[in-house]
């Protein structure tokens, strides 16, 4: 059993490896090409492409490499099926069961070690290329269409521009009371993080009192130096910008709890979280799917016909997988039944998959 283990494993890993790098290439490829004009300009050069690639390439991984674990486990039946063996397995006692016991070690490894790189290599990658402001990272720039909304103690921070790491623009400071009623804005074209816990806002500052006004109209006074004083630097605001996905579990987990600030509400960080939490339960259970399908022992069989029924059920999957996502992160379902139906989904099809694939072996036998 243990040169089962090993040579099952063995094919997996090798497997999963060349259908990620085949992934990473083509997809990256296609995506370097469809902003090929935002890398050549502005004195882009050719190199810049595998710069962007090489960027781009943690972020893809991150949305694939489920679906490269189920190709990598239908191009292993394939294998087995062309050369004979899957019917040696079966003869020697092997049932769909035990198979999937086999690759489970396998498919964690795999599944936990994708989720462990996405969360280091990811963040950063995201960073550089929304300081790049190159493809989707250009229009989702902060900017006055697309503006920063942070909360920062008892004050509203509102920037509507960032021509740099250390530096906002159009940035506007809501003071507010303990009972959160306004008393006081402040208003600059600009502000640049000075290193020491605060930025300095610069160009055309004005603060306006509007404590206890009571409808009085005032006017804003000029000022000529104005410090913020706050702990967040220019990577939490890089990472207040980022979409949730793109963040590591520490930030996710940190912005979903209450009084904590996100570009994006509480609960699309608490889904993320839980969301990649649970890739390795979701791998494991697509092999009680995967593992039955492929379970083609007739001597003109080839595995085509069940590796495309099989590659047509996880681009499902993905499908019912994103519209779960959809669907938490605008608030119309619960975090919990976002994350859970699918499971109990892939429980259930599963199950029955197993089960009769069994019967059927038990009749024919």
């Amino acid at each position: 059993m243990i040169k089962l283990l090993t040579y099952l494993s063995k094919n997996f890993l090798t497997t999963w490896l060349a259908v990620v790098v085949g992934f990473l290439v083509l997809i990256g490829l296609l995506d370097s090409l469809a902003n090929g004009g935002d890398l050549l300009s502005d004195d882009g050069s050719f190199f810049d492409t595998f710069t962007y690639i090489f960027y781009r390439a943690p972020v893809i991984f991150d949305r694939i490499f489920v679906f490269t674990l189920i190709v990598a486990a239908l191009l292993v039946f394939v294998r087995l099926i062309r050369n004979h063996e899957l019917v040696a397995l079966l003869g020697f006692g092997l049932s769909v069961p035990k198979q999937i016991l086999l690759l489970t070690p396998i498919m964690l490894l795999c599944s936990i070690a994708s989720v462990i790189f996405v969360n280091y290599a990811m963040p950063p990658a995201v960073q550089a290329l929304q300081a790049w402001g190159v493809g989707e990272y250009k229009s989702k720039a902060i900017s006055p269409d697309n503006p920063l909304w942070m909360k920062d103690g008892d004050n509203i921070i509102l920037a509507q521009g960032r021509p740099g790491m250390n530096d906002l623009k159009d940035i506007s400071i809501f003071r507010l009371n303990s009972e959160g009623t306004p008393i006081e804005e402040i208003h600059a074209e600009q502000a640049t993080y000075d290193g020491s816990g605060g930025w300095v806002l610069k160009s055309n500052i004005r603060t306006l009192a509007i404590e206890n006004a009571d409808g009085e109209r005032r006017a804003a006074e000029p000022v000529e130096r104005y410090r913020w004083e706050t702990a967040k630097t220019p990577g939490n605001i890089a990472r207040l910008a980022s979409e949730p996905r793109d963040l590591s579990l520490r930030d996710m987990s940190s912005f979903s709890q209450p009084g904590n600030s996100g570009s994006r509400p509480q609960f699309a960080y608490g889904f993320w979280y839980w969301h990649r939490l649970s890739r390795p339960l979701v791998a494991v259970l697509l092999l009680w799917v995967t593992v039955p399908i492929m379970q083609r022992t007739g001597r003109q069989d080839s595995g085509d016909k069940a590796l495309l029924i099989g590659l047509a059920f996880g681009f499902l999957f993905l499908i019912i997988d994103g519209m779960m996502a959809t669907y938490a992160t605008t608030g119309s379902m619960s975090i919990s039944r976002a994350i859970i139906i699918p499971i109990v989904g892939l429980v259930l099809l599963g199950s029955y998959m197993v089960l009769r694939t069994e019967t059927l072996t038990l009749k024919r036998g």
